[in-house]
């Protein structure tokens, strides 16, 4: 009995512990407009995975068994490195500055519409009538959330350029979701995701000390002027949003399981909306509501009867390199 009640208490620990997670994840949303009030998009991200990736190197190193790295994964590392992390957080923070952290959480909220969509287009699953109506509801769910319930406005809404940038955001995660699968085949979750961090900002420090189309003023040029508050908002994106919740979410997967842990994600989008509202004042309107609802439920009903879920996107209990 006592031996019971101890797996209860990790259990419920686990749990606890992943909540932390969808908090984390739905606020970074926020803190990315607070850096961005001094740093240039480009120069936040750079600053933020600079921090995170030494944090991950250190965590590497600690752990030892995880260290270990192939030199023929070093160009598929780079790829997702390149899409994971430098194109993929450029272009996630530029569509923040013309969007709203409620939209970004539930357009975000969409990707894994996207991986199915993959799988469709390259004959890798099969989609019934439940999946196309998951998929529709949920696609119906972002425009009520761009539109504001106004579709014949489409291309007159302010947030439609940011909404766009993150839509491509979604698109590329489901990308990147996909294509991780033949290095989770031979790491550990956590020892994959560190070393596609470490490698996208490898792509990304050069870019830290001269001005570009991308930037046109340098991270080096900024850093000398920038606040405290953006200085907190990058170690917040870095060791909470970065580091403690991959962290957390691969412990999850391993003591509780991929479906159930991925559970947790459909928080993300609340969390979202909530930081937005309470720190930006934005506005949640009945069509973002009703919008967000019907993601969320698109979502769930692709997942839920997709024989492709999540557990084919992640590694079994024991790595070819640990």
């Amino acid at each position: 009995m006592k031996s019971l009640n101890l797996d209860l208490k990790k259990l419920y620990n686990i749990h606890l512990l992943l909540l932390t997670v969808p908090v984390f994840w739905g606020t970074s949303y926020v803190a990315a407009k607070i850096g961005m009030r001094d740093l240039l998009p480009l120069n936040l991200v750079i600053l933020r995975f600079a921090i995170a990736s030494l944090l991950f190197s250190l965590i590497l190193l600690v752990k030892k068994k995880d260290v270990y790295l192939d030199k023929k994964d070093i160009p598929q590392f780079f790829l997702l490195g390149l899409m994971a992390i430098t194109f993929f957080y450029y272009i996630h923070y530029t569509g923040l500055q013309y969007t709203t952290s409620t939209n970004a959480g539930l357009i975000m909220a969409t990707s894994p519409i996207f991986a199915a969509l993959f799988c469709v287009v390259t004959k890798k699953e099969n989609v019934n009538k439940h999946n196309f109506l998951g998929i529709g509801i949920a696609f119906i769910g972002v425009l009520l959330v761009i539109t504001q319930g106004k579709i014949s406005s489409l291309y007159h809404q302010k947030t439609l350029f940011g909404d766009s940038l993150i839509i491509l955001n979604a698109l590329m995660w489901a990308w990147v979701t996909l294509k991780g699968k033949t290095v989770l085949e031979k790491y550990s979750p956590f020892a994959a995701m560190a070393y596609i961090h470490i490698f996208g900002t490898v792509l990304l420090l050069p870019f830290a000390f001269f001005s570009t189309s991308l930037a046109e003023i340098s991270l080096w040029q900024q850093l000398p002027e920038v606040s405290w508050s953006t200085i907190l908002a990058a170690v917040y994106l870095a060791v909470f949003c970065s580091v403690y919740s991959y962290f957390i979410w691969y412990v999850g997967v391993s003591k509780i399981g991929a479906v159930k842990t991925a559970a947790y994600n459909y928080f993300n989008p609340i969390m979202a909306s909530l930081a937005g509202f309470i720190v930006f004042h934005e506005q949640i309107t009945i069509y973002i509501a009703l919008g967000g609802c019907l993601v969320i439920l698109g979502v769930y009903m692709t997942n839920q009867k997709m024989k492709l879920s999540i557990r084919n996107f992640l590694p079994k209990k024991t790595y070819k390199h640990s």
